[in-house]
């Protein structure tokens, strides 16, 4: 399987990981997504959608930790404007 082809199975299994969540009436968080392809992973016998599966989850992995940087960065911000009391500083 090239490259492109495995991206786009990657995107593929990303979606059925959601869509299997929104089934389950579960919610959809960066940690829910990743259980959730891990979960489809155990059970998958093709070698190419295992290998989509894996990709697929290393990008949501690096989005939540791109994300959470970012998050934790603006909550420091905010922090550094604020006293002890969490009271705006003037």
């Amino acid at each position: 399987m090239n490259n492109k082809d495995l991206i786009r199975l990657a995107d593929v299994v990303l979606g059925e990981a959601v869509v299997a969540l929104l089934s389950n009436e579960e919610g959809i968080s960066a940690e829910s997504v990743a259980g959730q392809l891990r979960a489809m992973e155990i059970g998958e016998t093709s070698l190419d959608r295992r290998g989509a599966i894996v990709l697929a989850l290393g990008e949501v992995q690096t989005e939540f930790i791109q994300s959470r940087v970012g998050r934790d960065a603006a909550v420091l911000a905010f922090g550094a404007m604020t006293d002890p009391g969490g009271d705006l500083k003037k």
